[in-house]
């Protein structure tokens, strides 16, 4: 799990880091190459509350076979330079959504459990299900009605959404 960030001002500014996308891209050439799999997080709102980068970081990860594709909301933490910072609006997140999904049609996207309380979690959580993403970490209250009522049958995993697992049957012998 990596977080792949498309902005250099984001890595300078954000991260206080020397580094570039490419440096972001390199490493995500790096892990496919020796057969790592790949499940990097994208944070939408990132600088700062605002939307830059995201959709690059998204172009940078469609280059690659991802097991898993994790989108994450900046949560703006007390005590932290960030802590009176907004998140972007759900309509932009929405967005978002919607363009990884047509992006990866074929990769499973998941909601992680990175994002902000209160009631535009909930609202992220119904954006995130109409725009066809694969899961939700910890849905807010409601989601998972929600979710059956647009004909989904929710699985509850007890697991951290950056984990796919899959199991093979043992043959002891």
């Amino acid at each position: 799990m990596v977080d792949i960030i498309g902005s250099d001002q984001t890595i300078r500014d954000v991260y206080h880091l020397d580094a570039t996308t490419e440096d972001y891209d390199a490493v995500m050439e790096r892990l496919s190459r020796n057969g790592v799999p790949l499940v990097p997080h994208i944070i939408l709102g990132l600088h700062f509350g605002k939307m830059l980068g995201e959709w690059k970081a998204l172009e940078m990860t469609a280059k690659y076979p991802l097991k898993l594709l994790v989108l994450v909301i900046l949560m703006p933490l007390s005590g932290t330079k960030m802590e009176q910072v907004q998140p972007p609006p759900a309509d932009e997140i929405g967005a978002f959504f919607e363009t990884a999904r047509k992006a990866l049609p074929e990769t499973e996207i998941m909601l992680g459990c990175a994002r902000p309380l209160g009631g535009i979690k909930k609202e992220i959580d119904r954006l995130a299900i109409d725009a066809g993403l694969n899961g939700i970490a910890y849905p807010a209250e409601g989601t998972v009605a929600y979710a059956r009522e647009h004909g989904l049958e929710p699985q509850i995993i007890n697991a951290c959404c950056g984990v796919n697992w899959s199991f093979k049957k043992l043959n002891h012998n």
